[in-house]
């Protein structure tokens, strides 16, 4: 059975560099949306078994779209990867972690600790 993931990420040449990753990984599908407020409703739609966020989209803030996925039973269990490259005030990592991330991520993306990060969620 696939696995889903669900992508939120405005950024084109990120998107691009997600599609080759995951074209490599069998048994995935991948989902892809560029706007946080039509992000959260195809996530709130669907069936995710992985969700990975941009924080800096439009419409609404990735921490916002984890925080609100967060409040929902349905989605307490899902993991939920931040992956940035926006300055955020204060520790990155712990302020990420309060919004209910399971984990966060720098861009560009280091490739080894992604495919790790991805392979320890999805197994």
């Amino acid at each position: 059975m696939k696995k889903k993931v669900f992508i939120i990420e405005d950024n084109e040449a990120n998107i691009k560099l997600y599609k080759a990753i995951f074209k490599k990984i069998p048994n995935i599908e991948v989902f892809y949306e560029t706007r946080g407020d039509k992000g959260l409703e195809m996530i709130k739609s669907g069936n995710p078994d992985l969700i990975i966020l941009d924080n800096n989209l439009p419409k609404l803030k990735g921490i916002g779209i984890c925080k609100e996925l967060r409040k929902m039973d349905k989605f307490k269990g899902i993991p939920i990867i931040a992956a940035s490259s926006s300055p955020v005030e204060g520790n990155r990592e712990s302020i990420f972690a309060r919004a209910g991330f399971n984990k966060s991520l720098s861009k560009p993306l280091n490739l080894k600790e992604f495919k790790e990060v991805i392979k320890e969620f999805l197994s």
